[in-house]
């Protein structure tokens, strides 16, 4: 049936057209691919299409994959030039996307550039974001990512200030989402903060008692953030306990924050691990969770190492590290070995 029908339609197409079969006239010849990245001209409307064409589209071939490679960057280049040079309209939404492109675009630059060329370029993306009427997740992606960039360069006094910035026009949008990435991003700046200083914990464990955090005044602490469903926090899960075990006669005491949102399973695995160490956690809440949202946590696992001073010593106490930082601050295992009965 199906290729009865077929035939229908071939033999109908070339009724319509008046041609007969083996007749091929100019106007029935097949059409050519269509080129991805061909930017139109002339014409905003046209190129917006264009650009969010491009912007859904997810190579899926190995030969689509090299060819997004080899020409999305020139097409959105050519792209956001053409709209920038069209639009008369500063206040767009075409002119401000085609701006939220070129700044994207730039961030390759300002992760190979030094402190002066990074500065100078944040300086255009909060320039950008403050003058929008309304922002929107190109904004979000664009601020969040130059934070990144300056954070992983290690120019971290600007990623603070970046951070801390961007966080306070984010949380005064009217979209909720918008809103509370800004606080995260206020977040991050007040965990990038850290070093040297003393940290705040508070919340709830996970059998509902309330946490008392100065009960761990003297002691060296590991905050550690995690969940029972992240792989790489289950993997550094024996690290930890074997240096609790080793270390905890001498002073040494983690206190996980779980992101899990169910109660039941987080309590099951702690049960199933024996896990001796307090683990803070609120129902329902996962990536939401208030000391979460503090110190701007977007990614687990997260560890921050505090010495018997209360101060973060170390942003990323894990594998061997911890260890070696607990052998700094408390003595070399031997020794924790002779002091215990």
């Amino acid at each position: 049936m199906f290729r009865r029908c077929c035939c229908a339609l071939i033999v109908a197409s070339f009724l319509v057209s008046g041609a007969g079969p083996g007749v091929l006239r100019a106007q029935d010849e097949v059409a050519k691919p269509v080129d991805r990245y061909a930017v139109p001209e002339g014409d905003v409307a046209a190129i917006l299409e264009f650009l969010k064409g491009l912007e859904t589209y997810r190579p899926t071939t190995t030969e689509e994959v090299l060819a997004y490679r080899q020409n999305a960057r020139k097409a959105l280049e050519t792209a956001s030039t053409r709209i920038i040079k069209l639009e008369k309209d500063q206040t767009s939404e075409a002119y401000r996307k085609a701006s939220a492109i070129q700044l994207q675009l730039g961030l390759a630059d300002v992760q190979a550039g030094n402190a002066e060329t990074q500065s100078g370029f944040y300086q255009k993306v909060l320039t950008h974001l403050k003058s929008a009427k309304s922002l929107t997740q190109q904004d979000l992606g664009l601020a969040y990512t130059f934070g990144q960039v300056v954070e992983q360069t290690g120019n971290i006094e600007l990623a603070k200030e970046a951070y801390g910035e961007f966080g306070k026009v984010f949380s005064l949008s009217k979209d909720e989402t918008l809103a509370g990435y800004g606080e995260k991003m206020t977040g991050i700046a007040r965990r990038l903060d850290l070093p040297g200083k003393e940290m705040k914990i508070e919340g709830t464990l996970v059998g509902g008692e309330t946490f008392d955090w100065k009960a761990y005044r003297g002691k060296v602490v590991l905050v550690d953030y995690w969940a029972t469903w992240c792989g790489p926090c289950i993997q550094e899960l024996p690290n930890v306990k074997e240096n609790y075990d080793k270390y905890h006669a001498k002073g040494f005491e983690v206190v996980g924050i779980s992101l899990d949102s169910d109660a039941a399973r987080l309590e099951r695995f702690l049960a199933e691990q024996k896990i001796p160490w307090a683990c803070l956690f609120k129902e329902g809440a996962g990536w939401d969770h208030p000391m979460a949202k503090y110190y701007g946590v977007m990614g687990i696992p997260a560890t921050m190492l505090l010495d018997r001073e209360g101060k973060v010593v170390s942003m990323g106490a894990r594998g061997g590290e911890l260890g070696r930082q607990l052998a700094s601050l408390l003595g070399p295992v031997e020794e924790a070995a002779k002091a215990t009965p």
